[in-house]
């Protein structure tokens, strides 16, 4: 990597109309984009299916689309700051793009947080098994500290502090 270079990572969220198998095809025209501004692929994050926050919307062909759902992804790569006007113009360009950023970062930051994965699901409800939900509420129960019985908390909460120590005595 040369003195100016700097890494970046692209995060994207792919349009939900996109087919399953064509999700991948959608990718590797991301990289062509970095590779066409002479960008270095460091690492990526395979774009996942996930609910989105809120309702996205965006201009296609003159239509006005609505999503609120997609195909969440990122990519680290090294280039050069004077090549990120062209590479935001090849991605304003990809109509299988709903969203991206571009953010300058660290190529050792791969800071990865986990969190208990609800599989986003098109159209569906997400179902829950009884047996397992039973089995979360117990394990939450048996981790739950003591809890002070409500005389005891009130108790505690009308005690008044001594003030002993901050009268002066004449």
């Amino acid at each position: 990597m040369s003195e100016e270079n700097r890494t970046y990572e692209l995060g994207y969220i792919l349009v939900p109309t996109l087919p399953e198998t064509d999700v991948e095809t959608a990718v590797t025209t991301l990289k062509s984009a970095l590779e066409a501004v002479q960008g270095s692929v460091i690492s990526e994050g395979a774009p996942e299916f996930i609910d989105l926050a809120y309702q996205i919307e965006k201009n296609v062909k003159s239509k006005k689309m609505k999503w609120s759902q997609g195909y969440f992804g990122w990519i680290k790569f090294n280039a050069a700051p004077d090549v990120l006007e062209a590479l935001k113009k090849a991605l304003d360009g990809n109509l299988d793009l709903m969203r991206y950023m571009l953010i300058k970062t660290d190529a050792e930051n791969n800071v990865v947080f986990k969190k208990p994965k609800i599989e986003a699901k098109r159209g569906d409800a997400v179902s829950f098994d009884e047996d397992e939900l039973e089995g979360i509420a117990t394990e939450m129960d048996e981790e739950a500290p003591a809890e002070d019985s409500s005389e005891d908390m009130q108790e505690q909460h009308e005690k008044l502090p001594s003030v002993e120590d901050d009268i002066i005595s004449e």
